[in-house]
């Protein structure tokens, strides 16, 4: 039922494109589809996926007079490779912009998320990301809410105006009859310098339910020329003890192609500590299109670990 429910909205909306453009609405979506070779030491299998990059939004803005300009978002998950409605709902929101920033309400992306993090990876949403394969949480607190692989719900969030480079980013969820994701008073912040060639950045998140708890990271990155250089550093205490993920990447741009390089550390108390190394191959063929290709490895450094290598090769499209 909700799939047809979903199809229903879908088939309007793109109908109604024409009249929405006038309106200051846009519908939006990406596909993609990957083929991999997965090899964890015990099977080794070749899989086709979408690796949760299918998608389908619109989003819509006023202008209301007085600087002040109307948000709304709906954004839903889709699978390329099954062709049907992926689990989940991405970001919904209703806003508020004007010269005093940004308000935003509803299902919402996190600061930590999206500070440094899923930024820095060309690979995220890919089977060569550094998510959650010892190069990037994911899932570490709890039910992910305020980590990688979720959006922060019953929530209000707030963007500052950039100020000589400076911005500030925080969301909470005041909530405390909701359940699950963003509830009891959690909360996600970002603090952000940026220039030209340079930023740095400092994010943190609390996620209080019984399998919850913090997490801080620092960040950068730079450019110079066709390179650029990412990093950071990120400190979870979770219920189940302390995490330290390290992440390093490194990108060299050629006409519209891009070589990368990228690697994690992951280090627990009590074991299940890892590395993660990806170098792969990112080919423009236009601002929307590209195709992809690399070889990544997530090793164990814990006795008795499995380590589990990829090579992958997708295309992806934004409309």
């Amino acid at each position: 039922m909700n799939k047809k429910l979903l199809a229903l909205a879908v088939g309007a909306a793109i109908s109604a494109a024409p009249m929405f453009a006038s309106a200051g609405v846009k519908v939006y979506g990406h596909a993609q589809v990957e083929i991999g070779s997965v090899d964890n030491g015990t099977t080794d299998q070749t899989v086709v996926t979408d690796n949760a990059r299918g998608r389908l939004g619109v989003k819509a803005s006023e202008k209301l007079g007085n600087g002040l300009t109307a948000l709304a978002k709906f954004e839903w998950k889709l699978d390329t490779t099954s062709g049907g409605a992926a689990t989940g709902q991405r970001e919904s929101f209703v806003g508020l912009k004007g010269g005093f920033g940004t308000v935003e309400l509803g299902n919402l992306k996190s600061a930590y998320k999206y500070s440094g993090g899923v930024k820095y990876d060309p690979f995220v949403a890919t089977l060569l990301e550094a998510r959650g394969r010892n190069g990037m949480s994911k899932g570490e607190l709890g039910n992910g809410a305020f980590g990688h692989n979720s959006f922060l719900s019953n929530s209000v969030g707030y963007k500052t105006p950039k100020m000589g480079g400076f911005s500030a980013w925080a969301t909470f969820s005041p909530d405390e009859a909701g359940a699950g994701n963003g509830a009891d008073g959690d909360y996600s912040f970002g603090l952000k310098f940026k220039q030209k060639m340079f930023e740095v950045f400092v994010a943190g998140i609390n996620n209080d339910d019984a399998a919850g708890g913090d997490a801080i990271k620092i960040g950068g990155q730079v450019k110079f020329g066709n390179f650029k250089v990412s990093g950071q550093y990120e400190q979870l205490d979770t219920s189940t003890g302390d995490i330290d993920i390290f992440f390093l990447g490194g990108q060299a741009k050629f006409g519209n192609n891009v070589v990368v390089a990228q690697f994690g550390n992951k280090d627990v108390d009590g074991g299940n500590d890892g590395d993660y190394y990806t170098l792969g191959f990112i080919h423009n063929m236009s601002k929307k299109t590209r195709l992809t290709a690399g070889f990544s490895s997530n090793e164990s450094l814990t006795t008795g670990g499995s380590d589990t290598d990829i090579f992958a090769v997708g295309m992806r499209m934004k409309f």
